[in-house]
């Protein structure tokens, strides 16, 4: 199955990352927004997952993986964010967190993770360019009152 989006107006945002910000503060806010925008995605897989023992719902955790860079992206794979929103770990009594996904032969399907980024993306995307916005502006006014204070 194969799911289209159209993203537009992350050019300017990605500009504004690139050459506005040093490395370090944009990669600190991108890092701020993806864990941000992704807490209701954690959220959503938390209260669909089988509740049997509730350890696959305590385990959904938003981590922090290494990026890997893109084709056409501005950034070096060092400055690039990707997080990673689901069971941090096999649970331990629940075995394998996509057995309970896609089931086995003598076990029924139990999608959590399916259903809630079909749920949650488009709100997702749009709360991305909202919260980049919002973290990129913060940091611009960051960076101009430690300058401010230097120059003192």
């Amino acid at each position: 199955m194969t799911i289209k989006l159209k993203v537009t107006g992350f050019r300017e945002l990605e500009r504004a990352l690139a050459e506005e910000l040093p490395k370090a503060t944009a990669r600190a806010v991108l890092l701020r927004t993806a864990k941000k925008v992704m807490e209701p995605v954690r959220e959503g897989m938390a209260r669909k997952a089988p509740k049997n023992t509730e350890e696959l719902a305590k385990g959904m955790k938003t981590q922090v993986v290494k990026a890997k860079r893109q084709s056409r992206n501005r950034f070096e794979r060092s400055s690039g964010v990707s997080v990673n929103t689901g069971p941090s770990t096999a649970s331990q009594e629940g075995g394998n967190p996509a057995w309970q996904e896609f089931g086995t032969e003598k076990m029924p399907a139990h999608p959590y993770a399916r259903p809630t980024a079909d749920e949650e993306g488009p709100r997702v995307i749009e709360a991305v360019r909202e919260e980049l916005t919002a973290q990129i502006d913060k940091a611009k006014v960051r960076i101009a009152k430690r300058a401010a204070r230097n120059r003192l």
